[in-house]
């Protein structure tokens, strides 16, 4: 097996590993909660961020539920630190949570755990957008991915999204490939893509 391959393997086993021992699920779940794993580690695109992404979304919307499910998630095993962002009146119409845990071998890692209001913009649309990628991957370019993201630097941070983008989209296949492509996008707009209906 390719060797990249063989650690995104290792290392997504790992993240899972993390995200159990964080009880991120249970805590949200015992609030009545839907919880949804979106992002890098959903789409099986996962290498080494050490960044897990949750949606979560209650009915009704409620605070002191995501102040309880975040004390839980606070007393678990190498939990390091949280920050929390009210943006329910912008147009996210979320609460972001953000807590840091670390592992057995000393590395911090971060949960971003993001409370949704139902029938907001952002309601569903990464969990299409994620399993849209899902669906679009093949051997070839699941490994492109996984290449070009070994190489990205950790500054600036680059997300995911784009290198999913310019393999997916735009026929991109190796990182110098994507240095040259990305060099060429607007930074400044967030990329909504695949479109999500």
């Amino acid at each position: 097996m390719d060797p990249i391959l063989q650690q995104a393997q290792e290392n997504t086993k790992e993240a899972f590993a993390m995200l159990r021992q964080s009880r991120a699920v249970t805590a949200w779940d015992l609030q009545g909660a839907d919880v949804h794993l979106v992002g890098s580690l959903a789409c099986g695109l996962y290498y080494d961020s050490r960044d897990i992404d949750l949606h979560v979304y209650t009915d009704p919307f409620d605070m002191s539920a995501g102040f309880a499910a975040m004390g839980m998630i606070a007393s678990q095993k190498g939990f390091k630190g949280l920050t929390c962002t009210n943006l329910l009146d912008a147009p996210d119409a979320c609460v972001e949570w953000h807590a840091q845990f670390e592992d057995a071998q000393k590395r911090l890692w971060t949960l971003d755990i993001i409370h949704i209001l139902r029938g907001s913009r952002y309601e569903g649309y990464f969990e299409r957008q994620a399993q849209a990628i899902k669906n679009m991957l093949t051997d070839d370019t699941r490994a492109a991915i996984l290449h070009i993201k070994k190489t990205l630097p950790p500054q600036p941070h680059i997300g995911g999204i784009w290198v999913y983008a310019a393999v997916l989209r735009d026929g991109v296949r190796t990182p110098e490939e994507f240095s040259a492509w990305y060099a060429k996008q607007d930074k400044n707009q967030i990329l909504h893509w695949p479109e999500s209906k």
